[in-house]
C-alpha cells in the first residue's frame, strides 16, 4: 500500500527521522517498507492559458501565452489537450522537478520560457495522456506545491494478510501513534442532514445473510458532476488512483483513509430505487465498470435492484448504475461481506480490485457506518449534496466482544526482558485495546478492527513490536531444548516408505484434490474446477502418475504412495493413512528379462512388505471392488477385518495408450500398525536345523494362509516354505496338493529324528481339524 506522510500527518504527529531511519523502524515493527518515493516540485505555480498560436515550424507544437495573474510567459507546448482558458501547473524557469531543472530554451526557433506540466512530470503518476487541467476554483498564481502537499514522502508498505486494519491511512496513523508515543486525532464524522428520511427513498433486503452481515444505505440528493479539490486529487494520485469526479473520488478517498470500501449508485437507475443483496442466478450476467460483460453463477454474491444485478458485491460496480454527469441523486453503499464469498467470486471472475483485496482479508461490520458517515462529512465539507436523514441499516449479525488475559509474569518469561507496567498499559491502549486490571495482570478488550489478536501470545508479540526488537537483549534460552518426535502413525508411514524403497519401488506424490464425483468429502471453497473433493483412494493419483510415465516413454515401473484418504463414516468426515502400489509395463532393470509385471510380482511385494512389518496373521479373501478386474482381485484380510485389496485394475477404468495392464494394491496403515509385531532379537542358533518336506492334500476352497498358520503354530517349526501347489491327474477332485519345506530347530539341543517325527505328528493333527491330510 502507498501512503503519503503528509496525509498521515493530518492524524498523527510524525517523528523527525530521516527516510531511511523511519523505514528501518517501521520494518522492525512489522510494517515492511518496500520503497520510498520522494516528491518535490519547487517553482511551480497555477497558470491560465490566455492564448494559443500554432508553432511556425512544427505542426504538433503550439505557442502558448500563460498568465500567473501579475506575470505572463510564452512557452512551447506539445500536449494535444491544451486549450485556451484552462488552468494548468506552470513551472517557472529554474523550477526543480523530479526529472530535473526547468530552463529557458529555444524549441525549433521559438523561445520557450517555463513549462506547462502533466501529472507525470510532477511525479504523481507513471503515464499521463496530456497536461493537467486544474479545477476552476484553484487560485491563479498560487504556489502549486503547497496545494499538492509537496514536498512529500510516499512509502510503499507491504501489509500482511492478517492486518487489514493497516490498509487505510487512519489505521496506519493509529500504528504510528503507538510506535512513536504520539496522540491520534479523531476523524470528523459530523454532517448536516436534509428533511427527507432515507427510508422514504430506498429499501434494503439482504437475502444472503451468511454472506452479508451488515448493509448500510444512505441517499445523497442534489449532487453534481465536478472535479474534486486539488489536494484531494493529489492524495489519490500519490496512492496510485486516478481522480474522476467528486462523488467517485470520495468513495476511493474514504477507502484509502479508513480502509473500508464504499460504492455509489445512480439512484435514479436502480429499479424501484431499492437494493437486494443476493447470490447471482443462473444465466445472469453483468457489464462491469471496466466495460466487460461477465457471466455470473450462484457462487457469486451480487448487489441487485428490483430486477437485475447492478454490482459485484465487494468487487466492482456495474456500468448501468454508474455515477455520471447526469446523476443527481446517489445511493451510497457501505457493507461488510464474508471474506470467503468475495474471494471465491473474485477468483471465479478473474477480477481483483482494491475493494476485493480489503474484503477478502476480513472487515468488521462495526466499521461499516463509520465509513459511510465519513463520506458524508467530507461531502458536506465540499458542498457536494444533501444527505437524507438517517440511513437504512440492515444489521443481521453483530460480532461478539472478545477479551484476552495478559499475565504480568508472562511478559519477561516470553520476551526475555521486563517492561514497566505503565509502558505495557500505554502501548496496548494506544493500539485501541481497553485494559481492565487484574490481580495477575490485565484483561484486554480487543477492538473490532484487530481480528488478529486472539490469545495471550498475540498481545506479547504486540508488546515486543512496540517496545522494539532491537531493545530486547540477546540471551541464550534458559530452558534446555527438547528433541521432538513424530507421531507414531507418521513414524510407521516412514517405515513403510523405507521398506518399499528397499524393494525397488519409487515413491510418488500426487494431488489429493479430485472432482466432486470422485470424492465423498467435498470442499466448501474449492480452489478450481475439478478440485471440489478430497480423494477417497490413492488409485486415481497413481494412475495419473502411470499415465505421465508412459507419456515420457518409460516402458514400465513400480510406484508407491503413502498418503491420506478421506471418506464419510457415521455422517462425519474421516481421514486415514494408506499405502498404494502400482506395477505397470516391464521392469526397467538389468537381467529382468522382457516379461511384464504380473500378479505374482504384486503379491510378492505385498508379502515382502507385510513380512518386513512382521504382520503374520493375514490371508487373501474374495473381493468385489469394481475398480479391479472381476477375475483377478482379492481382499487382504487381517483377522476378520479388510486391510486392503490387490489385483489388476479394471481395463474399463484405464485411459492409457496401447494395450496396458496395471496392477494395484492398497492397504490401510492403521490396521497394519495395529497388527505389526515389534522386532524380536535373539542370538544366532547354536544347533543345526532339521529339514523335512511335507506334502498335503487340502480342500480346494481352504486358504493357504490358514494351512501355513497351523504349521507355524508348532513351537519347533522355524519356517515353512510352500514350493509346490498342484491340481490335476492323481489328485482327488475338490482337493489341492500343497508341498512345504519345513525347518525344525530347538534352541537348547540338536533335535533327534524322533522329536521331529513327533512334531510332524502334532502338525498333522492340527491340520486334520481343517480337513487337511498327508498326501501318500
Amino acid at each position: 500500500m502507498r501512503v503519503s506522510l503528509r496525509w498521515l500527518s493530518e492524524y498523527v504527529e510524525l517523528p523527525d527521522l530521516a527516510p531511511a531511519a523511519l523505514a528501518e523502524r517501521l520494518t522492525l515493527a512489522g510494517l515492511e517498507v518496500e520503497a520510498i518515493q520522494e516528491l518535490r516540485a519547487e517553482g511551480v505555480r497555477v497558470g491560465r492559458v490566455e492564448a494559443i498560436e500554432p508553432h511556425p515550424r512544427a505542426e504538433n507544437l503550439r505557442v502558448c501565452t500563460v498568465s500567473l495573474g501579475n506575470e505572463t510567459y510564452t512557452t512551447v507546448c506539445g500536449a494535444p489537450n491544451v486549450a485556451q482558458g484552462m488552468l494548468v501547473p506552470f513551472a517557472l524557469p529554474g523550477a526543480r522537478l523530479p526529472q530535473g531543472l526547468v530552463e529557458e530554451t529555444h524549441i525549433r526557433g521559438v523561445k520557450s520560457t517555463g513549462m506547462i506540466l502533466s501529472r507525470e512530470e510532477l511525479g504523481l503518476e507513471e503515464k499521463s495522456p496530456g497536461i493537467w487541467e486544474l479545477p476552476p476554483e484553484t487560485p491563479l498564481g498560487a504556489d502549486l506545491a503547497e496545494i499538492l502537499e509537496l514536498p512529500d514522502l510516499v512509502l510503499d508498505l507491504k501489509i500482511t494478510s492478517n492486518r487489514p486494519d493497516l490498509l487505510g491511512v487512519y489505521g496506519l496513523a493509529r500504528e504510528f501513534a503507538a510506535l512513536f508515543r504520539a496522540d491520534l486525532r479523531e476523524l470528523s464524522l459530523a454532517f448536516p442532514e436534509g428533511l427527507r428520511r432515507a427510508e422514504e427513498l430506498t429499501a434494503v433486503e439482504v437475502e444472503s445473510g451468511e454472506d452479508c452481515p451488515r448493509y448500510v444505505a444512505r441517499v445523497i440528493q442534489g449532487v453534481s458532476w465536478r472535479p474534486s479539490p486539488l489536494t484531494l486529487q493529489a492524495r489519490l494520485l500519490k496512492a496510485g488512483l486516478r481522480p474522476i469526479s467528486l462523488v467517485v473520488d470520495l468513495t476511493n478517498y474514504v477507502m484509502l483513509e479508513v480502509g473500508h470500501p464504499l460504492h455509489a449508485f445512480d439512484h435514479a437507475r436502480l429499479g424501484e430505487g431499492r437494493i437486494v443483496v443476493r447470490r447471482a442466478r443462473r444465466d445472469e450476467s453483468l457489464r462491469t465498470l471496466d466495460g466487460v460483460e461477465r457471466p455470473l453463477s450462484p457462487e457469486i454474491l451480487v448487489i441487485a435492484d428490483a430486477a437485475r444485478p447492478v454490482a459485484l458485491a465487494g468487487i466492482m460496480g456495474g456500468e448501468e448504475t454508474e455515477v455520471g454527469e447526469a446523476t443527481r441523486d446517489v445511493l451510497l453503499e457501505a457493507a461488510a461481506f464474508a471474506p470467503a464469498r468475495i474471494r471465491r467470486g473474485s477468483r471465479l471472475l478473474g477480477l481483483r480490485t482494491e475493494a476485493s483485496l480489503r474484503f477478502e482479508r476480513g472487515l468488521s461490520p462495526e466499521n461499516v457506518d463509520l465509513a459511510s458517515r465519513r463520506f458524508c462529512a467530507l461531502l458536506a465539507q465540499n458542498k457536494g449534496g444533501t444527505v437524507a436523514k438517517g440511513a437504512v441499516d440492515v444489521y443481521l449479525r453483530r460480532p461478539e466482544r472478545r477479551t484476552v488475559v495478559l499475565r504480568r509474569a508472562r511478559i519477561p518469561e516470553f520476551l526475555g526482558v521486563a517492561i514497566p507496567e505503565s509502558e505495557v498499559a500505554e502501548s496496548l491502549s494506544r493500539l485501541g485495546l481497553r485494559l481492565k486490571p487484574r490481580k495477575d495482570g490485565w484483561e484486554a478488550e480487543i477492538p473490532f478492527h484487530r481480528a488478529d489478536l486472539a490469545r495471550e501470545e498475540d498481545l506479547l508479540e504486540e508488546l515486543a513490536r512496540l517496545y522494539g526488537y532491537d531493545r530486547i537483549p540477546e540471551l541464550a534460552p534458559s530452558v534446555p531444548p527438547r528433541v521432538g518426535r513424530k507421531a507414531p502413525e507418521e513414524e510407521f508411514a516412514d517405515r513403510v516408505r523405507r521398506i518399499l524403497a528397499g524393494l525397488g519401488f519409487t515413491e510418488a506424490y500426487t494431488f489429493p484434490l479430485v472432482p466432486a464425483a470422485e470424492g465423498e468429502v467435498l470442499l466448501r471453497n474449492p480452489m478450481a474446477l475439478g478440485q471440489e473433493g478430497l480423494r477417497k483412494s490413492l488409485l486415481p493419483g497413481l494412475l495419473g502418475a502411470v499415465r505421465e510415465n508412459l507419456s515420457a516413454q518409460i516402458p514400465g515401473g513400480a510406484l508407491f504412495e503413502v498418503g491420506k484418504v478421506f471418506f464419510v463414516e457415521n455422517e462425519a468426515a474421516r481421514e486415514e493413512y494408506r499405502v498404494g502400489l502400482v506395477l505397470f509395463g516391464r521392469p526397467d532393470l538389468p537381467l529382468s528379462g522382457k516379461a511384464p509385471y504380473g500378479p505374482a510380482e504384486l503379491k510378492g511385494a505385498v508379502e515382502a512388505l507385510l513380512s518386513a512389518l512382521r504382520v503374520e496373521d493375514w490371508r487373501l479373501g474374495p473381493c468385489d471392488d469394481p475398480r479391479l478386474h472381476p477375475f483377478r482381485r482379492a481382499t487382504i484380510l487381517l483377522g476378520q477385518e479388510a486391510a486392503g485389496v490387490l489385483g489388476e485394475v479394471n481395463p474399463e477404468l484405464l485411459d492409457l495408450p496401447g494395450e496396458r495392464r496395471v496392477l494395484f494394491a492398497e492397504l490401510r496403515l492403521p490396521l497394519l500398525q495395529a497388527h505389526a509385531r515389534p522386532a524380536a532379537y535373539r542370538p544366532l542358533p547354536r544347533f543345526p536345523a532339521s529339514k523335512r518336506d511335507l506334502s498335503l492334500l487340502a480342500p480346494e476352497g481352504l486358504a493357504e494362509a490358514e494351512v501355513r498358520a497351523r504349521i507355524l503354530a508348532e513351537p519347533l517349526v522355524e519356517s515353512a516354505f510352500l514350493y509346490d501347489r498342484y491340481q490335476g491327474p492323481g489328485i482327488p477332485q475338490g482337493s489341492v496338493s500343497l508341498t512345504y519345506e519345513l525347518s525344525f530347530r530347538h534352541p537348547e539341543h540338536t533335535l533327534s529324528a524322533e522329536e521331529v517325527e513327533e512334531a510332524v505328528g502334532r502338525i498333522l493333527g492340527a491340520l486334520a481339524e481343517l480337513g487337511v491330510r498327508l498326501r501318500t
